[in-house]
């Protein structure tokens, strides 16, 4: 059975991975995938925003709160992509009750939300 490594041997791990000629290289190598995906990712990201501002906009939603539903929204896409079907309905019942529950979200925003994100509205 394999002991784990403890701290200071993880610590000497990452000090001989971490050669900046080598993470250099690396980074050159993979820059334009890397920045493809960058760019799609902002664009989708930016995309979701001004879906949700006109909700938010709606509700007078402001401050602290309008952070609290975009990344509502935010969290739901990122569910989205991962859970398909009917997991995906119960992630996103999951998703809605906890900001609900937790952080006092307003139920009917959270439903509007859900609709612009992912085209449909669980049923009660």
């Amino acid at each position: 059975m394999p002991i784990p490594p403890g701290g200071q041997g993880r610590f000497s791990k990452w000090l001989a991975k971490f050669d900046p000629a080598t993470i250099s290289a690396r980074f050159t190598q993979v820059k334009d995938v890397a920045s493809a995906r960058a760019q799609n990712g902002l664009i989708t990201f930016a995309t979701l925003e001004e879906l949700v501002g006109p909700i938010l906009d709606k509700y007078s939603v402001s401050g602290t709160d309008r952070a609290k539903y975009q990344g509502f929204a935010k969290r739901l896409l990122k569910m989205a992509v991962r859970n398909k079907a009917e997991s995906g309905v119960a992630v996103a019942q999951g998703i809605k009750a906890d900001y609900v529950t937790r952080l006092k979200a307003d139920p009917a925003i959270c439903d509007e939300i859900i609709q612009v994100v992912l085209g449909w509205v669980a049923p009660y």
